[in-house]
């Protein structure tokens, strides 16, 4: 019953979702369509958070990751510029198939032009963003943070992956001092906990990062978990 009753939610919201992603008002900047919500405020001078969704999702349902957030914030979500199933990615639809140096290859062309947005948007509004997602979306927030740490002033990715070429990177590169806070859960079927552990440990004395994992969690954001990087992120946001 209880199965029955999740499911019907889950579908419901997943449904809802879709149609008001049908119905969405996008506005464009830098080769970028987003959407750009004001939570708790009208004011144009506001916080900042540019949040980015996972692979084949879209800026609406990834709104609601971001409903525990007690700041007033404004909240941009770029959308990816490449539709994938009945939502679209930030990366080529072919990314997943490729070589991991192919993979990150990719994944920087995309990172170098969604950089390109996060400087328009933190231009227009005069704020220096929070940047966060899941999965596809937290690559990107963790990314943004090792190669354009100047633009952000935090950045929270969950189920993110960490690419090996990073930590030689790494080596010729700044202690890079931005915060960076990954959630995870522990059962994650996609990225491995104890990888990223491991990776987190390797590049730890480069990078100012923690790591939070949550038992039982799979590729997904938890109750709990949501419970805590709002917390977390309601402290930049104020700043």
């Amino acid at each position: 019953m209880k199965y029955c009753i999740l499911l019907f939610l889950t579908t419901f919201f997943t449904n809802l979702a879709s149609a008001q992603e049908k119905t969405a008002v996008y506005e464009k900047l830098a080769n970028y369509e987003y959407v750009d919500v004001v939570k708790g405020g009208k004011k144009k001078k506001m916080p900042l958070l540019i949040a980015f969704h996972y692979s084949g999702g879209n800026p609406i349902e990834t709104l609601a990751d971001y409903d525990l957030l007690k700041t007033a914030v404004r909240i941009i979500i770029p959308k990816g510029n490449f539709p994938k199933r009945s939502g679209f990615s930030y990366y080529p639809t072919n990314y997943y198939q490729q070589d991991s140096l192919t993979q990150y290859n990719l994944a920087m062309k995309s990172v170098d032009s969604i950089a390109k947005f996060v400087a328009a948007i933190e231009k227009k509004y005069n704020t220096v963003a929070v940047v966060s997602g899941i999965s596809q979306g937290g690559d990107i927030s963790f990314l943004l943070a090792k190669h354009y740490p100047h633009l952000i002033q935090a950045s929270f990715p969950f189920a993110a992956v960490i690419h090996s070429f990073i930590n030689k990177e790494l080596l010729h590169q700044a202690i890079i001092k931005k915060p960076i806070y990954i959630f995870q859960g522990e059962s994650d079927q996609i990225i491995p906990h104890l990888l990223t552990k491991k990776k987190v440990g390797e590049i730890g004395n480069k990078m100012n990062i923690k790591l939070f994992t949550y038992p039982k969690v799979g590729h997904e954001i938890s109750a709990e978990m949501k419970i805590d990087y709002s917390k977390l992120m309601d402290q930049y946001l104020k700043k």
